[in-house]
């Protein structure tokens, strides 16, 4: 089983890899049984009240991943498997890409994938190794800083409301 267990998570590895859209990567998702996805840091103190459950919360988050950022690499460092839990432990890194402003950073995680009895994902559950700051769920793509002499417009206006 535990080759089975291997190549089920191998293959949904290499389609995250590919940037494939949401709909291919929910056909690795189990019909059958309850979903669950989570995506938390490490140090996260309550990381189970941001677990998602059901296709929809599956759909949701491949949603967000695709219109914002682009996987440009996913390396898997280590992974073992568990029949007796059906399960799979792997760490990895990736490296994201925001869509908008090409700037790009990398998230170590840790994933557990469990699976049904036809080897589709029932459970995926990331945690973020690395900085907190480096988990996509909380990635935040900043502005470049101001330029004093060339305030927003919003700012200009303000400023020429003011009393002389």
């Amino acid at each position: 089983m535990d080759s089975h267990l291997l190549t089920a998570t191998d293959t949904f590895f290499r389609a995250l890899a590919a940037n494939q859209p949401p709909l291919k990567l929910l056909a690795y998702f189990s019909t059958t049984s309850p979903v669950a996805i989570q995506h938390a840091p490490r140090t996260c103190p309550h990381p189970h009240s941001s677990r998602l459950h059901g296709l929809n919360a599956i759909r949701s988050y491949f949603d967000l991943l695709a219109t914002h950022w682009e996987r440009t690499a996913i390396t898997q460092h280590s992974t073992s498997a568990n029949s007796a839990a059906r399960s799979v432990t792997t760490t990895a890194s990736v490296t994201w890409r925001w869509k908008k402003s090409g700037r790009s950073w990398n998230e170590d995680f840790t994933c557990t994938l469990e699976f049904d009895d036809h080897f589709k994902i029932c459970s995926f559950l990331v945690t973020t190794e690395s900085s907190p700051s480096t988990c996509i769920m909380r990635a935040v793509d900043s502005d470049p800083p101001l330029n004093s002499t060339n305030p927003p417009p919003r700012a200009q206006l303000l400023t020429d409301a003011r009393p002389g």
